[in-house]
């Protein structure tokens, strides 16, 4: 009996070694979800927000489009002089001096005549007129909502352009980090000028002053092409290779759209893919859309990190409306929050949510220079 027991009790002791409790088991698998959620919550934002990309390149900038040289007055013909009879003098009165035609600037100087100047400058505290640009900046107070809205004409394409934070891009769209937008803007003699869609965050879709850096889809897309239309697509919407091949001028990745294809107030909800939880009140930064040549920017104040100013933002179907009451056919938003900022004459006009920018979207008086890839430079 002895020897049996003796022989029994090991094998018992080795059963009671297989068996685990079931709460360790559930700390165990918890333990493992924690992990690898914080795995990939590193890989997916932190090191791609950073723009870490663990050895791999963006490829060389695609030229997509270029601007049509500006037209010019075509000069009278010079007729040439012949020898004329003399004719006896005459007390007649001398004719008046012909009224100069008067030449415009750009695809839709004409168009807009009577938005733009023949010339001179005419500037106040918060209007820009010129023969290129009109821009008139209007500030919107209602109970609890305090926006800006700069009412934009321009005579030609050339005028509206986006910079990146740190000067011209290249195959990793440009070095540094964020950047103040008043400093940007100062930098390209923008008149008026609003955060753009904070592109490192998500690498989406990104074409600059005709330029692509990158082409991975990223939930709802802008394009302003070189026509001066402008239209907005979902995901599921967008034919990207028709998008590149009719000359795309600017490409953003944030949004929502705002509007629909008739113009109409689009309505958002919390678990959409492309608000996520990013759809209540919140300062804003948008662009609404006329017609060609005629625009609107737009930046909506709003509380932050418990910070009161006097309004708490508008969520995306307030946007929304907002846009389709001044009468606009596309909307899209920018990156709002903490991002949200608009830079006047140069000065920082909003409250500053503690963030520079990667990028902005501006109107100036002189043209944008188009940016060159670095193969292209090389080459010349």
């Amino acid at each position: 009996m002895d020897a049996m027991e003796e022989k029994e009790i090991p094998q018992k002791r080795k059963h009671r070694k297989k068996r685990m409790s079931v709460g360790k088991m559930v700390v165990l698998d918890l333990l493992a979800i924690i992990v690898g959620l914080n795995v990939f919550a590193l890989f997916h934002h932190v090191l791609d927000y950073w723009d870490i990309h663990l050895g791999t390149t963006a490829p060389v900038p695609v030229v997509l489009a270029t601007l049509p040289p500006e037209p010019t007055a075509e000069a009278a013909p010079v007729e040439t002089p012949q020898q004329a009879e003399p004719t006896p003098e005459t007390d007649a009165e001398p004719s008046p001096e012909p009224t100069p035609t008067r030449v415009y600037s750009g695809m839709w100087g004409e168009k807009f005549a009577d938005k733009f100047t023949e010339g001179e400058v005419i500037q106040t505290e918060n209007s820009y007129q010129s023969a290129n640009v009109n821009i008139t900046l209007e500030r919107i107070e209602e109970p609890g909502l305090v926006y800006f809205v700069a009412d934009v004409y321009i005579s030609d394409l050339q005028y509206f352009g986006t910079a990146f934070a740190t000067g011209e891009g290249n195959g990793e769209y440009n070095v540094g980090t964020e950047v103040q937008i008043d400093e940007i803007a100062r930098r390209v003699n923008a008149i008026v000028a609003i955060n753009g869609d904070h592109y490192k965050l998500h690498n989406g879709i990104v074409i600059r002053n005709g330029l692509l850096y990158s082409e991975t889809p990223y939930e709802d897309v802008c394009a302003l092409y070189t026509d001066g239309t402008l239209e907005t697509y979902t995901k599921d919407e967008l034919d990207l290779e028709a998008l590149k091949s009719a000359a795309p001028w600017q490409v953003w990745s944030f949004g929502p759209g705002l509007l629909d294809a008739e113009g109409h107030a689009k309505t958002f909800y919390d678990s959409q893919s492309n608000v996520l939880s990013i759809n209540p009140k919140n300062p804003r930064c948008a662009i609404g859309y006329y017609e060609p040549g005629h625009y609107c920017l737009v930046k909506v104040e709003g509380n932050r990190w418990g910070k009161f100013i006097g309004s708490y933002g508008m969520t995306f179907s307030e946007l929304a409306a907002m846009f389709e009451a001044r009468g606009c056919v596309r909307a899209y938003a920018f990156d709002g929050g903490r991002s949200a900022a608009m830079s006047w004459m140069g000065e920082f006009l909003s409250t500053n949510y503690d963030r520079g920018s990667f990028d902005i979207v501006y109107i100036a008086d002189t043209p944008v220079v188009a940016n060159t890839p670095k193969s292209a430079e090389s080459e010349g």
